[in-house]
């Protein structure tokens, strides 16, 4: 089992966050009939941390194992990092995931239909990858729809004139488009987050998106129960039993797991099912690359309640697949290839290893 760091050539800044780099972690397990299983995690607070994890403490626990005994070896890894530290998390997760990519390649099958299939193309919304000034927002959007996308997500979070001033040019300069927003926990108080709902409630926004922090499930169940805008959050949670509290809560009407940080492709397939039963919408926070997106796009796609999928706005190369996810009319095409459904591209990938 290998875990690598990748470095790519941009730096990331949203709403209070500090600038931080574009960056992720690659997994690589291989079993003994030589199938690969390949995953991908991202935006850890370390990557290096993440990459000494995977390789010196869970790659005991999983070499030697049953790649199809996934159930046992995700809870054997979820004992022994006791969800001590988000980047750990995170390390569980991909590992998962990629173990996941060899399943579906040793019976020759993508993961969704493994996993009950359901649906073979889904609604797709460009997630811009920054906080953009509005009239570069605006472009944004334009360069959305040219790459066959008919809905959008906004970022803001950097003080309510400024999210209106964005949303504003948005929604004028694109009056038939869908618009998500997204704060990234950029407001500390009710007071203000109810604001900004009724902001874009005036501006036919879809859904309002961690606008608190998501520990805070108190005022986000305040929040939820003030607004007319639907109030989404959850790619910060890990597991099912953190899933449980945030829907006792009644935090979101969406909840966004995240495959690749949630725990896995069958946590995040859970957290699915335990949304359904709440009568709760589950759209998988993806904000990553390639493989980021294919792991969560398995479980979309074997979802009956989620009817989107993030699709980050990157240059294709930052994607570092041989084909990219294709979205036409709007819709992302669920790949058919085995495992997560799609190929490394091992050239690109090279360009952005982090040499030791």
């Amino acid at each position: 089992m290998k875990a690598s760091v990748l470095r790519l050539p941009f730096s990331i800044k949203i709403g209070a966050m500090p600038r931080i780099p574009a960056s992720g972690t690659l997994v690589e397990v291989e079993t003994d009939d030589g199938i690969v299983g390949y995953s991908m995690t991202h935006l850890p607070v370390s990557d290096r941390a993440l990459a000494r994890y995977i390789e010196d403490v869970l790659a005991k626990i999983v070499v030697g194992k049953d790649p199809f005994m996934v159930e046992a070896i995700w809870r054997d890894m979820y004992n022994t990092c006791n969800r001590i530290l988000f980047g750990i998390a995170q390390a569980t997760s991909a590992v998962e995931c990629a173990i996941w990519d060899i399943i579906g390649k040793a019976l020759k099958t993508p993961v969704y239909r493994l996993l009950g299939g359901f649906k073979e193309k889904v609604r797709a919304y460009a997630s811009f990858p920054f906080a953009l000034k509005p009239k570069a927002a605006s472009q944004m959007a334009e360069t959305a729809r040219k790459r066959g996308f008919n809905a959008v997500k906004v970022r803001i979070g950097e003080g309510l004139g400024k999210d209106e001033e964005i949303i504003k040019t948005v929604r004028e300069e694109h009056p038939d488009i869908e618009i998500m927003v997204d704060a990234n926990s950029g407001y500390e108080t009710v007071r203000e987050a109810v604001r900004l709902s009724e902001i874009c409630e005036a501006y036919n926004v879809r859904w309002l998106e961690e606008p608190l922090p998501s520990d805070n499930l108190s005022a986000l169940a305040e929040l939820r129960a003030r607004s007319s805008v639907d109030i989404a959050g959850g790619e910060n949670d890990f597991s099912i039993f953190r899933f449980k509290e945030v829907l006792d809560a009644g935090a979101y009407d969406i909840v966004q797991p995240d495959a690749t940080r949630c725990g896995g492709i069958l946590q995040c397939r859970k957290i699915a099912a335990m949304a359904e039963a709440y009568g709760v919408e589950a759209t998988p926070h993806i904000f990553g690359f390639g493989l980021v997106m294919a792991a969560n796009l398995q479980v979309i796609a074997a979802s009956y309640n989620s009817p989107w999928m993030e699709y980050p706005l990157f240059p294709e190369e930052f994607y570092m697949l041989e084909e990219p996810i294709r979205v036409e009319d709007g819709y992302a095409v669920v790949p058919k290839e085995p495992g997560l459904g799609v190929r490394l591209n091992f050239e690109t990938v090279e360009r952005f290893l982090e040499k030791s």
